[in-house]
């Protein structure tokens, strides 16, 4: 079995890398930016301490693909800081901010949902 990213262990998040990859690069930014605006409501941790482990991964050392644009990379290593739990709260609010961009087809991805 090949080595897989740490974001393709999650169908749900390889599912997001991989529609986040194909999007225009202005909407990939938006998505990016209004992700990023939404952690702090989600997370459970300082936020400026959260923030801090997220700008010490400089886009410079690495040659993904997200590494390109500073938002993408951004919010690629939040959500890599982030618990499990967080995560998962997470990702209902990551389906709303596709779909107010018009680039999730609900239909095609399931999303795991909190039983909260």
């Amino acid at each position: 079995m090949a080595n897989l990213r740490w974001y393709d262990k999650d169908r749900y998040l390889s599912a997001f890398m991989t529609l986040l990859e194909t999007l225009p690069d202005e909407v990939q930014s938006q998505v990016a930016i209004d992700i990023l605006d939404s952690i702090p409501k989600i997370i459970n941790q300082d936020c400026a301490v959260f923030m801090e482990l997220v700008e010490k991964n400089d886009p410079r050392k690495f040659n993904r693909w997200y590494d390109k644009n500073p938002h993408i990379h951004s919010v690629v290593e939040a959500i890599r800081q982030l618990s499990n739990d967080d995560r998962e709260a997470l990702y209902v609010t990551i389906s709303d901010i596709l779909h107010f961009h018009g680039e999730l087809n609900l239909n095609d991805l399931t999303i795991k949902k909190n039983d909260n």
